[in-house]
This record gives structure tokens, C-alpha cells and sequence, in this order.
């Protein structure tokens, strides 16, 4: 796995299940150092593209509001005003 050229993931999902198993690797394996130094660069090359994927979505996030004029409108919104409009889990019990 090692010697594999980086490529970017299909999914973030799969991006992130990859990082896991390089991560594995690293710590699990007995390989050599130049085996080991492959492994981290492509590791750190998935992170980068995973942390842009994740800059991207937040910058894709908006929310629907009622504007002035009563009309819907869509306000760019962040992943902390996202998050306190699920329920919490106090609300669920």
C-alpha cells in the first residue's frame, strides 16, 4: 500500500476511512523508514485534501430564513448555527 500513488478519495467517507488504515499502518507495521515516511506523505496529502473538503461543504451551508418581506431567502450559514437547529439529546429523552 505503501508504493500506491495518491489519489484524491471518492468520498469523503472513503477519504476517511483510508487516513484510518495508513494510520494503522504506521503504528501496527514493523516497516522500514523509507516505507514509513511514503505512508505519512500520503497520509498528510489525504488530510489536506479531506480538511479542503470540509472548508468547502462549510462554505456551501446556507440556511433558509423568512426575509422582511416575508419571503424565503438563503443566509450563508456556519457549522455552529447548523448544529443548533438539530435537537439536542435532552429533547429527544
Amino acid at each position: 500500500m505503501a508504493g500506491k500513488s495518491t489519489k484524491k478519495a471518492a468520498t469523503f467517507e472513503a477519504g476517511l476511512e483510508t487516513l484510518e488504515k495508513i494510520a494503522q499502518q504506521m503504528v501496527n507495521a514493523d516497516l522500514p523508514l523509507d516505507e514509513l515516511m511514503k505512508l505519512y506523505e500520503e497520509g498528510l496529502t489525504l488530510s489536506h485534501d479531506l480538511e479542503n473538503r470540509l472548508q468547502a461543504a462549510r462554505g456551501r451551508m446556507q440556511e433558509i430564513r423568512k426575509g422582511a418581506d416575508g419571503k424565503p431567502e438563503a443566509v450563508d450559514s456556519t457549522v455552529e448555527q447548523q448544529m443548533t437547529l438539530l435537537p439536542s439529546e435532552e429533547d429527544e429523552v
